[in-house]
């Protein structure tokens, strides 16, 4: 019914004065059902007007909501509002509200409806249902006196939280932090909404270095990472909260993980939603390190793609605990299949896939595809990579039992995105490789782009050899090849990794087989960052394990690996001369005939 009288006021007025101009009204509705009465002088002919509204709430309680109120109420084009179509529109949205209350409908529903409904087309990012969900799941058992919720929003993720929390500490405090004003008003009027006395809302931008005496101590901390602020920031040395840090440049999702441990009690709880760059950028690997070293990681939840409106990136769940009782273990968990479609490229968390993730939370059992339980040690000997694909095992997967990293028997090379449009020449004297000119395992020179000897990609690092063996580094599907003996002079992009095998330590076709078999394929897919564009770093590369074989063995094997897949070009090389040659022969035969 509401969604209806939404569309509606969308072709009166714009969206953003739509939001607003709802938010007070149900707000206004709210504080009237309190006081048996619904504010709003709306009969003889009398108009909704910014006036009435504030007349409807003089008697609140509170001069921060009552100030938030008059903000919002301000941002309205009143003039607009007098028009008769959006007059009969708000007189059929007061029918609406009073419906809601005979049917004992809780007005914070309509509230979150009012939020959702603003979500759906991407004017503000509200964290999905589901995960609100999940949160709570985990952190709602958890004894709290004091609870933020950081980059809060509408406030909705923290006052869920909130509000499952008092049911065992009714004196619980909530602060809700967000560097918007209009956010912050909007979650004041919805936090008075859930009853929250002993709690406030500031503006607050987490990005600027915090003072000792702004610093608070809270027993639980939950922050869904503002995805447009995720950018490289100069690194402050004299920021407390990157303590230890020395790159010149930290990426902004890791400054905002950090400000919640730096604001957390020795014995508090986080849940930080992140995307999954943050997980293994290794730019802030020692940042990882130390929450891995001091032990506070408890768990690490992957979600499925497309959960957020108009945003098709994943997001990953950093659960924190600075006294968490399974003492140097991490659980690392998937449930990216464990959704259902809900709108256009919009997905959903189902039931199953949200209990999921509490029976594994409670018992730290590791299902094959689903979670894995980790020490420090193992963490540690992958980078301090937090992905959880690359601890969860696949049913039926063989583990490498004695393995050697690539940095230790190879030469890593990411290709040259230094071309230029002009060194593009038909007649050029090399080749540039890309993406579409590794074909079924092989290399095709046929559409490859030519290029100018005295272009800039032209340097010896980038220029193929025999045995080198080609990656995609980027792009949707993983695809590899193996430069065969002598090849024409040629140069990788940067789509194109290139792995030069040192001989004398392993056998570039045995590595060539492994990294295109399931064993391996599984092994790359792991250290893979992005969602539909994938993408695969030289430092992610040089940790890939590959299996230590015993070395004059494995260089017989390569060597009749080599020689066995010459023979296949060249017996398919000498078949297509073949049919070709018969079938133009039958085709003379067949011309004759006329």
């Amino acid at each position: 019914m509401f969604e209806e009288i939404w569309k509606e006021f969308q072709r009166e007025i714009s969206e953003e004065q739509a939001f607003s101009l709802s938010l007070l009204m149900a707000f206004s509705w709210h504080y009237g059902e309190w006081q048996d009465d619904f504010g709003l002088d709306i009969g003889s002919g009398a108009m909704v007007s910014q006036g009435s509204l504030i007349e409807s709430i003089k008697g609140i309680q509170g001069y921060d909501v009552r100030e938030a109120f008059s903000r919002l109420s301000e941002r309205i084009n009143w003039q607009m509002v007098e028009q008769e179509a959006v007059q009969r529109l708000l007189k059929k949205m007061i029918d609406c509200f009073v419906w809601y209350g005979k049917k004992g409908e809780d007005p914070r529903e309509v509230f979150a409806l009012i939020l959702d409904l603003m979500g759906r087309d991407g004017k503000c990012v509200l964290t999905p249902p589901g995960v609100r969900r999940v949160i709570v799941e985990l952190l709602g058992p958890r004894k709290a006196k004091h609870l933020a919720s950081s980059c809060c929003g509408g406030a909705g993720l923290g006052l869920e939280l909130w509000d499952y929390l008092r049911l065992r500490n009714p004196e619980i405090s909530f602060c809700g932090e967000e560097q918007s004003r209009e956010l912050c008003d909007v979650a004041n009027l919805y936090s008075y909404a859930y009853g929250v006395s002993a709690g406030e809302i500031v503006e607050r931008d987490v990005l600027t270095i915090p003072e000792e005496r702004e610093r608070q101590r809270y027993d639980m901390i939950v922050m869904d990472v503002p995805r447009g602020r995720n950018v490289t920031e100069l690194c402050q040395s004299t920021d407390p909260r990157l303590y230890g840090f020395t790159k010149r440049n930290i990426y902004a999702d890791w400054i905002f993980i950090q400000d919640a441990l730096y604001r957390l009690s020795e014995h508090g709880s986080a849940a930080v939603i992140v995307t999954p760059g943050s997980l293994i950028r290794r730019n802030e690997v020692s940042l990882r390190e130390q929450i891995v070293v001091n032990d506070w990681l408890e768990a690490v939840i992957t979600f499925p793609n497309n959960l957020y409106p108009k945003d098709h990136t994943g997001r990953e769940l950093l659960i924190f605990n600075k006294a968490k009782k399974r003492k140097g273990k991490t659980i690392f968990l998937d449930i990216s299949g464990y959704c259902q479609r809900t709108g256009r490229n919009v997905h959903s968390l189902t039931e199953e896939g949200i209990k999921l993730v509490k029976k594994v939370f409670d018992s730290a059992e590791q299902i094959p595809g689903v979670s894995a339980v980790c020490g420090r040690e193992e963490i540690g000997e992958n980078a301090f990579s937090l992905k959880p694909l690359q601890y969860i095992r696949r049913t039926g997967e063989k583990e490498i039992q004695s393995g050697i990293t690539l940095e230790e028997i190879a030469q890593i090379v990411r290709g040259s995105q230094l071309l230029k449009k002009s060194d593009i020449k038909e007649n050029g004297a090399a080749f540039f490789i890309n993406i579409k000119d590794i074909q079924n395992a092989r290399l095709e020179f046929g559409q490859a782009d030519r290029i100018q000897r005295t272009s800039s990609v032209c340097k010896a690092k980038f220029r193929i050899s025999k045995d080198d063996i080609l990656l995609t580094s980027k792009g949707a599907v993983l695809k590899a090849a193996i430069v065969e003996a002598n090849p024409p002079e040629a140069y990788i992009s940067g789509n194109i990794t290139m792995i030069r095998v040192d001989q004398r330590k392993y056998d570039p076709y045995v590595l060539f087989e492994f990294l295109i078999s399931e064993q391996g394929q599984i092994a790359l897919e792991r250290i893979q960052s992005g969602t539909t564009i994938r993408i695969i770093s030289n430092a992610s590369l040089q940790t890939l394990k590959v299996p230590n074989y015993d070395l004059a063995r494995m260089k017989q094997i390569g060597g009749q690996l080599r020689r066995n897949q010459e023979r296949y070009y060249r017996e398919i090389t000498e078949a297509t001369t073949r049919f070709q040659k018969e079938r133009g022969r039958l085709l003379d035969e067949l011309e004759e005939l006329t």
